[in-house]
């Protein structure tokens, strides 16, 4: 048994607090994604990155554990979304410039592993309905 009093951690940190002049936001869309109960909002960059976890009060009464897998769920989907928005711009660009939309697609698709906006949609409805379909507010 060890009989080290606890520590307190509350001084560890003194000294390293962020230089806020030297970070920069990066400028752009943001893709956000709420679970249906409300709980859980996460808000993504366009490259994927996730920018702003918000947790409403009721999330408070979740475990920890299930809290955790609840942001990671609705960040992959909001993740997803920007992925999606990558593959729109790209597309609109190629197709601007005269490329074949098909081969596009199919190039966005198969060699970048972009989803498009359809298929982001779809996998967003399939994850609400297997993990919310017994959930009524």
């Amino acid at each position: 048994m060890d009989d080290t009093p606890p520590r307190d951690h509350d001084d560890e940190f003194v000294g390293y607090e962020a230089d806020t002049d030297t970070l920069e936001e990066p400028v752009g869309p943001t893709f956000t994604v709420t679970n249906p109960p409300g709980t859980v909002t996460v808000s993504t960059f366009m490259d994927g990155r996730v920018r702003e976890v918000e947790l409403a009060a009721q999330a408070a009464s979740m475990t920890e554990t299930d809290l955790a897998d609840e942001i990671v769920v609705i960040a992959k989907l909001a993740t997803q979304d920007a992925r999606a928005a990558q593959y729109e711009y790209v597309l609109d660009d190629m197709r601007s410039q005269g490329h074949d939309e098909v081969a596009t697609r199919d190039f966005l698709a198969r060699d970048l592993d972009l989803p498009s906006p359809e298929d982001a949609s779809a996998a967003r409805a399939r994850v609400f309905a297997m993990r919310y379909a017994g959930d009524h507010d």
